[in-house]
């Protein structure tokens, strides 16, 4: 059981762990909130006042791929990055990573048209 968990943290205790992606999770839920901030209450599509349901229905795949790259960005911080977790860096993992992947994206489809 060791072995494979250090396989799928690495280097990097369980408790560090966790407590870097609980720490994500909140950079995360601050990007999110800024999402949710700039939103069009205006539009058509979106209800005016904020429902959770349609968050999470209309923003499942993003949230669900943001919290995978989470995961990914945490575990090869060390060799790939050459960074040990830490809280700071784990919440500016969470708070950046869904923009530079948005970013990734916008460049990506840009480049097909």
């Amino acid at each position: 059981m060791n072995k494979f968990l250090n396989l799928i943290l690495g280097t990097t205790d369980v408790p560090t762990y966790l407590a870097g992606l609980l720490f994500a999770l909140i950079g995360l839920a601050f990007y999110y909130k800024g999402k949710i901030a700039k939103r069009d209450k205006t539009s058509s599509n979106t209800p005016y006042h904020f429902s959770f349901a349609f968050f999470t229905q209309d923003n499942l795949v993003e949230i669900v791929f943001s919290v995978l790259a989470i995961f990914l960005a945490l575990r090869f911080s060390v060799e790939y990055f050459g960074v040990d977790i830490t809280m700071f860096y784990s919440l500016g993992i969470g708070w950046t990573l869904p923009k530079v992947i948005s970013l990734m994206y916008s460049i990506q489809n840009k480049a097909r048209e």
